[in-house]
């Protein structure tokens, strides 16, 4: 006897439909999870690679800014050659403590290790030099000087290999993380077919049995008994192509994602290149450039040539230093105080700037805003810069108005608001977002990173940082951050 199976046409389509979103839904729900921990794992790549080539490029910078201050001294024994040899090899050992939380595998630290024996040893060197030299000893201490220079020079060797080391590293997880994005993209090419076969099936069931009979209803045919089903189909169609595209959509963001997180690590180690190749000369000219102005007899107008070039050597590294400040981890000191201190502190740094150019500072207060958990040298930071931008708007003499009050504001709660305003010509109501925008500057000196590293600081406090148009035309700045700020994860707490 045979047994005859037989399916209904309601199950054939929910069976056909059901797989098809099990394979759409399923398949876009693991993309986007592997997608995430993909972008995170770029993420963790740029924070923290980037971060040690910059601790790295700045312990080799430190080390070369000391080049030649043992000879000059040698030369006239000015004192200031050894003061400023001390304060270079003090910036030495900051910067090995500040770059060695970053060197995680055994080669890079063995590497930092030597680094830093053979500096203690060309330290004890320097100061045998200079006691000998200081007791006319001078036969004596050019032999012993010439061993610290090949010892400095092996040590810039070193510290050069120990960049490498760290290249080395970013290239190698850069690689990892290509790997896994062409894995995503060849699961991306099977789950297509698979889908395509499925949605064929679906259209050959529907053609046939539903299509069909709703055609012979259509030319007159009475048998209305599937008109519920076809309705409850419908339905259930529309709803599948919603999520389709839901998960096409979804799918197309997170490939942009990726491709954006790659964007990032290359321009990362990009930065970290350029910063490193210009750094060491700039140190380099500077030093040259401060022993000739000592050493020669100037006129003014080779003077001013002088001033000219040390500002924009002075410039340039400017540059170079917000765009390294941009790029690396934020880390919140945390203390509570005032945040009317705060505002205190900048208006007295900058006093003498504003009396120079006539501007009139103003900060008005009913009383001072109480204290909540903030990094006041940060926040000092944000004001410097904006009352700064200001001053610069202003073209000479003007009027800037501080105001300090407290209020509440979704979603934040209860807020310390800080308001800017100038007299200057204000800001365009289409540029006023696009001034957040990294590099995006009117100033012919401008970098474009201080208004954007000013709103990072902001909203890692959990706040935010508006620009709108003053009553009298000029620009108006608010600074808005809660007392109740949650967001500070990894700040530190004092």
């Amino acid at each position: 006897m045979r047994l005859k199976f037989s399916m209904s046409l309601r199950m054939r389509v929910y069976l056909v439909l059901g797989l098809l979103m099990l394979v759409t839904v399923g398949g876009g729900t693991f993309m986007l999870w592997y997608g995430t921990g993909l972008q995170n794992f770029f993420s963790g790549i740029f924070e923290r690679q980037v971060a040690a080539m910059d601790a790295a490029m700045r312990l080799e910078s430190s080390l070369a800014a000391q080049r030649g201050f043992l000879t000059y001294y040698s030369l006239n024994f000015d004192p200031i050659w050894l003061a400023r040899l001390s304060d270079q090899q003090a910036s030495f050992e900051k910067e090995i403590i500040r770059v060695r939380p970053f060197v995680d595998n055994d080669e890079a630290r063995a590497m930092l290790n030597h680094i830093e024996g053979e500096f203690i040893r060309l330290t004890f060197e320097r100061e045998k030099v200079v006691a000998l030299l200081d007791e006319g000893k001078r036969d004596l201490a050019t032999p012993l000087h010439a061993a610290a220079r090949k010892r400095f020079d092996a040590l810039i060797v070193s510290c050069e290999l120990f960049l490498d080391t760290l290249r080395h590293d970013l290239e190698r997880d850069r690689a990892e993380g290509l790997w896994r994005m062409r894995l995503v993209n060849g699961m991306a090419t099977a789950f297509l077919p698979f889908t395509l076969i499925l949605g064929m099936i679906l259209a050959l069931v529907l053609s046939r049995q539903l299509l069909g009979p709703i055609r012979r209803l259509a030319q007159g045919e009475d048998d209305l008994v599937g008109a519920d089903e076809v309705a409850a189909l419908e339905n259930r169609v529309h709803t599948l192509v919603e999520r389709a595209v839901q998960a096409r959509s979804k799918l197309e963001k997170s490939q942009t994602a990726l491709e954006a997180t790659e964007r990032l690590a290359t321009v990362g180690k990009m930065a970290a290149g350029v910063a490193h190749s210009i750094r060491n000369p700039l140190t380099s000219v500077k030093m040259r450039l401060f022993s000739l102005q000592r050493s020669l007899e100037l006129s003014e107008n080779q003077r001013e040539d002088f001033e000219v070039i040390s500002h924009e050597i002075k410039h340039l590294d400017g540059i170079i230093q917000n765009f390294l400040e941009y790029a690396r981890p934020l880390k919140l000191s945390l203390k509570r105080i005032s945040p009317s201190d705060v505002t205190d502190a900048a208006a007295h740094l900058l006093g003498p700037r504003l009396e120079a150019q006539g501007v009139q500072l103003e900060v008005a207060r009913d009383g001072a805003l109480q204290p909540i958990l903030i990094d006041p040298e940060q926040l000092k930071e944000v004001l410097v810069n904006l009352v700064s931008n200001a001053m610069e708007a202003m073209h000479g003499p003007g009027r800037i108005v501080v105001e300090e009050s407290e209020g509440f504001m979704e979603p934040m709660g209860r807020v310390a608001i800080v308001s800017l305003s100038d007299t200057g010509p204000g800001v365009p109501e289409q540029e006023r977002e696009r001034v957040f925008e990294p590099f995006h500057t009117t100033k012919e000196e401008g970098t474009g990173l201080g208004l954007p590293i000013a709103r990072r600081i902001v909203r890692e406090h959990g706040g935010s940082l508006t620009l709108t148009q003053a009553k009298g035309g000029g620009a108006k700045f608010t600074l808005t951050i809660p007392f109740d700020n949650k967001k500070q994860g990894g700040a530190r707490w004092q």
